[in-house]
Formats: structure tokens, sequence, C-alpha cells
């Protein structure tokens, strides 16, 4: 569950927290910018290329290893489904 947070809620929340702290301090220096539609666009399209990048990374470093290694399909057997497994290949010597 909290690789699900960490990789898909922080990168699209990202963006909209760095603005809002900018704004924070803008306001608090004397100045009047304020969330406009431009700003929350940039935003929400920053946050998914930057939740996209994160699912990438995510598919590229983890996982099974795939040398030595071989799935075996769910099957019928004995009247029971037995699951999906991914086994260590068998060495051919």
């Amino acid at each position: 569950m909290i690789r699900a947070i960490l990789f898909h809620i922080i990168p699209l929340l990202l963006p909209f927290i760095v603005y809002g702290v900018y704004l924070y301090f803008n306001s608090r220096s004397g100045g009047d910018k304020k969330w406009g539609k431009t700003s929350l666009a940039v935003a929400t399209i920053s946050g998914l290329l930057l939740m996209a990048v994160s699912l990438i990374v995510l598919g590229l470093v983890s996982g099974e290893p795939r040398e030595g290694t071989v799935y075996v399909p769910p099957r019928f057997e004995d009247g029971r489904i037995i699951d999906s497994q991914i086994v260590p290949a068998e060495k051919k010597e």
C-alpha cells in the first residue's frame, strides 16, 4: 500500500504542493499571485508527467528476474485450480 502512495499519489500532488508553498511565501512578501487556470493546468500536466515517469521507473526496477525463471500458467488438477507461478528454470547439462 505504501508503494502505491509513493509511486502514484505523491508525484501527482508534488507540483500542487510546490506551487502552493510558492504562493504562500509570495503572499507573505507582498505578492498578489493567486491560483489561476493556467497554473492549475501546468501543475496538473507536470503532475501527470511525474506520475508516468514514476510508473515507468517502477516497472523497470521491480518484478521478478526474467533470466532463469519459467512462468507456469494456472491449471486444473484433481478438482482444484492451481494458481500460476514463476518457478526457477531447470538447468540443462
